[in-house]
C-alpha cells in the first residue's frame, strides 16, 4: 500500500492547504522536559511505527 509522510516543521507544523490534503493527521505525544522534535526525529520515528505495523500485519495474514 502506498504511503506518504508529512512532516511539518518545529514551530508551525504543517500550512493549512497542506493539512487540508492529508487523509490523516497524526502528532507525537511529548512528555517530560522535551516540547518538539526536530524533523529528522520526528520522521524516524514515523517510519519505525510504519514499518512496525507492516510487518505485523504480514505476519498475521501469513497464519491465516
Amino acid at each position: 500500500m502506498p504511503l506518504a509522510i508529512v512532516i511539518g516543521s518545529e514551530g508551525k507544523g504543517l500550512r493549512r492547504l497542506v493539512r487540508e490534503k492529508c487523509d490523516i493527521l497524526v502528532s507525537i505525544p511529548m512528555y517530560g522536559k522535551v516540547q518538539s522534535l526536530n524533523a529528522t526525529v520526528a520522521a524516524a520515528l514515523m517510519f519505525y511505527e510504519v514499518r512496525r505495523y507492516r510487518l505485523k500485519t504480514l505476519s498475521e495474514k501469513k497464519k491465516s
